[in-house]
């Protein structure tokens, strides 16, 4: 494990949400509702895994990359919940949590986009 991952706060929630995104997938065990669960532990799984690969890079090109891919997973997770709450998969309760840790999730991840991108402004000028 990275020293420090554990107690980075975007880690911690990132991989709270992907916890989330198991358990409505598990509440979710009818076979047409399959493929809709599967992408949403996808898409939570790669936001965490994308944050932790972003704290692990050494330059900040590279994290911004990085926590740019988490950004885009969390794109696609909130776009699949939404589509798993119009199409009933998944009830309302459940995906209501989820949506709203992932916009937490999200809201610390564009501190850290924000923070890595004044990075580079800094390392350009400089």
């Amino acid at each position: 494990m990275t020293p420090g991952l554990r107690d980075l706060k975007l880690w911690q929630e990132a991989v709270a949400l992907a916890g989330d995104a198991v358990r409505a997938a598990t509440l979710a065990t009818r076979r047409e509702t399959r493929a809709a669960t599967d992408e949403i532990v996808r898409a939570a799984v790669a936001a965490a895994v994308a944050i932790a690969d972003g704290y692990a890079r050494e330059r900040p090109p590279e994290q911004r990359a990085a926590f740019l891919e988490a950004r885009r997973a969390l794109a696609a997770l909130e776009t699949v919940l939404a589509v798993a709450r119009h199409a009933e998969v998944l009830r309302p309760a459940t995906v209501a949590p989820i949506g709203a840790r992932a916009t937490a999730v999200g809201k610390l991840l564009s501190g850290y986009v924000m923070f890595v991108e004044r990075q580079i402004e800094s390392e350009a000028k400089g």
